[in-house]
């Protein structure tokens, strides 16, 4: 049978690219610097887009990444580590191990609570104490507000943003927004009522609203040259009837990026995976995606008696801003992560075939199961993590990572910065040593490390820089 072509757009009746943002997404004038930006007369050259398996700028330079994952989607929602250190230090502190890019997440909650609020954005001293608590939130605030001089207890998150996103800027460093959670909380679980559409705090016309707004927002800032459309997706414990399948998938990821374009047509759109973001290899290797497995899938029950559906990234307006981004951690529940060779086969049949890069023969030999791609499609490591701390020379899932992302040219984002959060999981001043930061923010978790790990990497991959 011949195969059909899929171009719909998921949700019928959503209105998401005539909405009307709330009216303060553009507040605040740009500065002249930022006009040229904007322009792509000055660095970074936006708007950027794909060519085969390579992001480019508009001067058709080939863009490179290195960097991290600075968490925003507590239930605060503002970025963490403001209260201990101004966010240009932190930056400074980004940009000297060489970053050249920052994944923030955020929670589609902050844009629901504008809107719930007639357009009105939260100020930092309500989410904070709103999350926190009378007495500790003021504390917060007011400890951010001694840190950032030019921000009040009055000032948005949005806003608070926007200040990290233009200061950014001048650092050379880009930012990318990364839709993490629909209520803002700790990821990642089955039972978080994050985990697929419709979840219990999943609403996908929320979920596509934000996405929208996000967009709108990020037309004031040249460096965010890239939004995300979900973190991790997984199957829901919470709903079983939601069809956790490759059908599902690509009905609403081809809906998110309906709503990213049409707010902002600029923008790359990164593109995540099934299964936590493990799996992309329906997508890559252009299967029939009511027939391609995946772990734990919905089975479509008359798959096999209806004609096949395969994805084609070339029917849509967005063919040239997709990237496809994969995660891998060594808690994986299904991938073997037990010698280099059978990590990069699995790599490679996931979704990094789309680079068109040569497969590992020894682990290829072991799965059988190493297709290559339809389409040559930027890829990107855009979260793993370990603990920071002397153990990162010896993991091997860590340095297999390393190892490929530099012999295969992969940007890559590492999690995470925040080595304290406020709030996490209930828990207030919660410290995580998997952070790059120590607790109070005023030193790296392990200089040790920082120097001997992480910097050296960061140089191998020749990273894009302003200029």
């Amino acid at each position: 049978m011949r195969p059909s072509i899929l171009i719909y757009s998921f949700v019928s009746g959503l209105a998401y690219g005539s909405a009307t943002p709330p009216r303060n997404v553009h507040r605040g004038a740009a500065r002249s610097t930022q006009q040229d930006a904007l322009s792509g007369r000055q660095w970074p050259y936006a708007p950027f887009s794909t060519r085969g398996r390579d992001i480019v700028n508009s001067r058709g330079d080939v863009i490179t990444w290195a960097g991290v994952n600075w968490p925003m989607s507590g239930e605060t929602m503002i970025p963490e580590g403001l209260e201990w250190k101004s966010a240009a230090d932190i930056l400074d502190d980004v940009a000297g191990v060489g970053f050249n890019f920052i994944r923030m997440g955020y929670a589609i909650q902050m844009i629901d609570e504008i809107y719930d609020s007639g357009g009105h954005d939260v100020p930092m001293i309500d989410a904070l104490t709103a999350a926190l608590g009378s007495t500790n939130g003021t504390r917060v605030a007011e400890a951010i507000v001694s840190k950032n001089p030019g921000w009040t207890t009055k000032t948005t998150r949005f806003e608070i943003w926007s200040d990290i996103a233009r200061t950014a800027l001048k650092k050379g460093i880009f930012i990318q927004p990364d839709v993490h959670v629909g209520k803002a909380q700790w990821c990642c679980s089955h039972v978080d009522g994050n985990a697929w559409f419709d979840d219990v705090t999943f609403p996908v016309q929320n979920w596509l609203r934000g996405l929208s707004y996000v967009a709108t927002w990020a037309k004031q800032h040249p460096n965010v040259v890239s939004m995300s459309l979900r973190n991790e997706l997984r199957e829901s414990w919470n709903r079983t009837d939601l069809y956790y399948n490759w059908e599902t998938l690509v009905g609403n990821m081809t809906a998110g990026a309906d709503a990213i374009h049409t707010a902002h047509n600029g923008l790359l759109i990164t593109w995540s995976g099934m299964q936590y973001d493990q799996d992309l290899s329906a997508l890559t290797a252009g299967k029939n995606i009511l027939t391609a497995p995946c772990y734990k899938c919905t089975a479509i029950r008359d798959a096999h008696r209806r004609d096949p559906v395969v994805f084609d990234l070339a029917a849509h307006p967005w063919s040239d801003k997709i990237v496809w981004e994969l995660h891998l951690y060594g808690g994986s529940e299904d991938l073997d992560t037990g010698t280099c060779d059978i990590i990069e086969a699995g790599l490679y049949r996931n979704g990094f075939n789309a680079l068109g890069i040569r497969p590992n023969a020894a682990g290829c030999a072991l799965t059988g199961d190493c297709p290559r791609a339809t389409r040559l499609t930027p890829v990107i490591f855009s979260e793993f993590g370990h603990a920071q701390d002397s153990s990162l020379y010896s993991d091997l899932l860590q340095n297999c990572i390393k190892n490929f992302t530099m012999k295969n040219r992969v940007s890559w984002m590492m999690w995470a910065l925040a080595g304290s959060y406020r709030i996490r999981q209930g828990t207030q001043d919660l410290v995580d040593t998997w952070g790059l930061t120590s607790p109070d923010w005023s030193s790296w978790n392990d200089p040790a490390t920082v120097e001997g790990y992480w910097k050296p990497w960061v140089k191998a991959m020749n990273v894009t820089r302003k200029g």
